[in-house]
């Protein structure tokens, strides 16, 4: 089921669903019971996963709830993640087309709100402060984030990628390698009312072959079809070509799923300074 809600500002991540679906990785399963145990989900809880984009949270943390509400702006998004649930025979969870500008009371309460990979688009302190007030004591947030090896990783099958869509794409974020956050998500969560926050990191390591690598890039909301447009088909034939040239499939990536997450305290004491 799913319940509309108003339209929202254009998606960047418009003609990426699809791809997004199928090739954007999971959290892996040590990560959805890190939350389970941390925040005593059961089958009286009622999970939020907001901005859940294909569902690679809200279904399987399922499994471990009575409820969860998958809520992101994008439409065609929250379709792929229908089809996922259905596919996994999941049938306890609501979806709303919606953002953290659209929190509202008919989502209260909930026992853990989840966010993955979406917190860097949001109006953070405000939704910090509704999510406060939207979450039963002892119940939490948690962001979950893991490696971008698109503009992060360091391996030399990821600089050629970079390389070629560099040439179809004036504007894409640097290529970086590792880099630290300036503004640390584990002390937010603290500053705005949240206790026991822990940052807690599960290690993967991931294989890819010809066809995930560009699905990937095709999942990124700076190298869309839209974003590549006419050009969409010879920059896939040249990132095919190059890759296919190297021989070296599969492409292997050291990953790590990041999760931050802290406790609403009970008896809802307030941040101090809020204003």
């Amino acid at each position: 089921m799913s319940r509309p809600m108003a339209p929202t500002d254009v998606d960047p991540f418009t003609s990426t669903e699809v791809y997004y679906a199928r090739y954007r990785p999971g959290y892996g399963g040590g990560a959805i019971e890190y939350l389970q145990e941390k925040f005593d989900l059961d089958e009286s809880s009622r999970v939020l996963d907001l901005g859940c984009g294909a569902g690679q949270i809200t279904v399987p943390i399922a499994a471990f709830v009575g409820k969860v509400v998958g809520m992101d702006p994008n439409q065609a998004m929250i379709r792929e993640a229908q089809t996922r649930a259905a596919e996994a025979g999941r049938d306890n969870i609501e979806w709303v087309v919606g953002s953290d500008s659209d929190l509202d009371e008919d989502l209260v309460p909930v026992r853990l709100t989840t966010m993955g990979r979406s917190f860097h688009w949001m109006d953070q302190e405000r939704t910090l402060e509704r999510l406060r007030s939207m979450t039963e004591p002892g119940g939490g947030v948690a962001i979950l984030n893991d490696a971008e090896w698109f503009t992060r990783g360091e391996k030399r099958w990821q600089d050629e990628v970079y390389e070629i869509a560099d040439e179809y794409i004036d504007d894409l974020p640097p290529r970086t390698g590792p880099v630290d956050y300036d503004d640390p998500w584990d002390e937010k969560l603290d500053a705005f009312g949240f206790h026991d926050v822990e940052v807690a990191t599960f290690e993967t390591e991931r294989e890819w072959d010809v066809d995930s690598v560009v699905g990937y890039v095709f999942s990124l909301s700076y190298c869309s079809p839209e974003t590549f447009g006419d050009e969409q088909e010879a920059f896939e034939r040249d990132l095919r070509a190059r890759l296919t040239d190297s021989e070296r499939e599969p492409f292997v990536q050291r990953a790590e799923t990041e999760v931050i997450a802290g406790r609403k305290q009970f008896g809802g004491i307030e941040r101090e300074n809020s204003g």
